[in-house]
């Protein structure tokens, strides 16, 4: 067990409709010594498993789910809210994956992810902090901003616009940039970046909890 880790192992329950990935990753996990897989079940049956044996963390897949998978969510948080939800999706899923981490999920890997990645992501959203990529950060802004006519037009007549250097920051965080690589390309300060990333999260009308999970992505990937 790691000096640094709890007293008891964290308990992982897997939710996937592959019983094939399924049995791969409990067959990783189980070389874990600090970390116990409780179970491994289909999607369908993620949020009464996660009910009766209340683990420590929900590893949900969504690729093969869909809109099943967001619905389980809330209901997972209501019967187990000691249960940190982390989301195994493809990589095309960042629309979705956004919507999870408003519903409560409290990370995301994909499925591709590198073990060593996997297990450091386990560790975070038990310890209570939010696990994402900077790739999801640029994601997330790329669906949203398809999802308008134009990105420098109010969405509606309550809804703000995008300034002119908010656009260039969002197009710079698209192409996967870092905070400190935008503040170069613009010759402005870091803390100026994220006071512009913070007003262009309100003016999207991003809710309050995905956006502490798009600046936990900020600071972790600076």
């Amino acid at each position: 067990m790691r000096d640094d880790g709890p007293v008891s192992p964290i308990s992982v329950l897997i939710a996937d409709d592959s019983a094939l990935f399924r049995e791969e990753l409990r067959m990783a996990l189980a070389r874990e010594t600090a970390i116990v897989v409780v179970g491994a079940v289909d999607g369908h049956q993620a949020a009464g498993v996660t009910e009766a044996l209340r683990p420590d963390i929900l590893l949900l897949a969504v690729s093969r789910l869909g809109q099943a998978a967001l619905d389980t969510l809330p209901v997972i948080r209501k019967q187990s809210p000691n249960t940190h939800v982390l989301i195994l999706s493809e990589e095309s899923d960042d629309e979705f994956i956004g919507n999870a981490l408003q519903l409560g999920a409290k990370g995301c890997v994909s499925k591709t992810v590198d073990y060593k990645d996997l297990v450091k992501a386990l560790w975070t959203i038990y310890a209570g902090e939010m696990w994402a990529g900077r790739k999801l950060l640029a994601g997330i802004l790329e669906s949203l901003r398809q999802k308008t006519q134009e990105i420098n037009q109010p969405f509606s007549e309550t809804q703000s616009t995008l300034t002119i250097r908010e656009q260039e920051i969002v197009r710079w965080v698209i192409r996967g940039m870092t905070n400190k690589q935008i503040a170069a390309q613009l010759e402005i300060s870091d803390k100026t970046v994220k006071a512009h990333l913070s007003n262009i999260f309100s003016k999207l009308k991003i809710n309050r909890r995905l956006q502490l999970a798009l600046y936990r992505i900020v600071e972790l990937t600076d």
